[in-house]
């Protein structure tokens, strides 16, 4: 059966302090579609939107498994290593280079450097080695 989902079209975050968030994600450089002060805020990101809608409590930190894709993550924490929260280093895994980071809710999000060339040699040795056995 084929999906009737066709993409992802907008991605929501709660957010305690809105105009705390909305300075976040407006410094990592996403195009701001609109804001509503102490309500809303809306962003463009290619093709995905991503909302941050203003809550009353304080929700302890979540890890919604939102990835951003970057070209090289080095430079990308580098240059936001005093302004972001990040939980650890770049850490190289088979498919690619991952760090999460935390945004003003405590919403745990993950920056991503794909590596194909890694992740095709890990897949080939993963079936070099099911051919052994």
């Amino acid at each position: 059966m084929k999906s009737p989902l066709k993409k992802v079209n907008m991605i929501i975050l709660f957010e305690s302090d809105l105009e705390k968030a909305n300075e976040f994600y407006t410094k990592l450089g996403l195009k701001m579609l609109f804001h509503i002060p102490n309500q809303w805020a809306e962003f463009q990101l290619g093709e995905v939107k991503i909302g941050l809608y203003k809550i009353d409590e304080k929700l302890p930190e979540r890890r919604p498994g939102i990835v951003f894709e970057v070209d090289d993550i080095q430079k990308v924490y580098d240059q936001f290593k005093d302004d972001i929260s990040f939980i650890e280093k770049p850490v190289e895994k088979p498919h690619g280079i991952m760090i999460s980071f935390k945004d003003p809710g405590g919403n745990i999000l993950d920056l991503y450097q794909p590596t194909p060339e890694k992740l095709k040699a890990y897949l080939d040795s993963l079936k070099a080695e099911e051919s052994k056995k």
